[in-house]
């Protein structure tokens, strides 16, 4: 049985992104080599990255994905092959976290305005109402407020887990950017693609 494509066909652009979901979900850096071999990425490759960066598993982990996101065939860029890597290696909970909120295929579907939603500012309205929906928690609606109401980093990462677990919030979030003229486009874009 062939599985459904990908939204969100990961690409050598959204570097950034996978590492700071990595980081979320508390990858261990320093284990980015057995990761690489679980990538499929040439024991000697991942041998010259660790030369290159003695001593900073962060920039190998960087080098690491950085290499898997330019090689990779579109069938492989996905986020379930990281998740099944991880799985490889036993850091279960990780993948479990991929699994569940970034191979969900609502999210992926939003995944794809992540820099369009990132470039929103929203109304101090609309940021409670994110919170009073359930979409981010009273912690991150103080981290939102002082980020100047725009919806970047953990808060969207956040954001990706409610609607992994509710579909029915994609809905209820397009409904609060609406109410933000600049939102508006945005808004009926990602619910004419759902």
């Amino acid at each position: 049985m062939a599985s459904k494509p990908s939204y969100f066909p990961l690409d050598i652009s959204k570097l950034k992104f996978v590492l700071q979901v990595l980081r979320h979900y508390k990858f261990p850096e320093a284990r980015w080599f057995e990761f690489g071999l679980n990538l499929d990425i040439p024991y000697h490759t991942l041998k010259a990255i660790e030369s290159a960066n003695k001593g900073d598993p962060s920039n190998c982990l960087r080098e690491c994905l950085a290499k898997w996101l330019t090689e990779g065939s579109d069938r492989t860029l996905v986020w379930q092959t990281l998740a099944n890597a991880l799985r490889e290696m036993n850091v279960l909970s990780v993948s479990n976290n991929i699994r569940k909120t970034m191979a969900d295929p609502v999210s992926e579907l939003l995944q794809c305005y992540i820099g369009r939603l990132a470039q929103v500012v929203l109304t101090e309205e609309s940021v409670d109402l994110l919170h009073t929906e359930g979409l981010i928690s009273k912690d991150t609606l103080t981290e939102v407020k002082s980020c100047g109401c725009s919806l970047v980093g953990d808060p969207m990462l956040l954001i990706l887990s409610a609607v992994a677990k509710d579909h029915s919030k994609l809905c209820t979030l397009t409904s609060i950017l609406m109410k933000s003229k600049e939102a508006v486009s945005l808004a009926s874009d990602i619910i004419m693609e759902y």
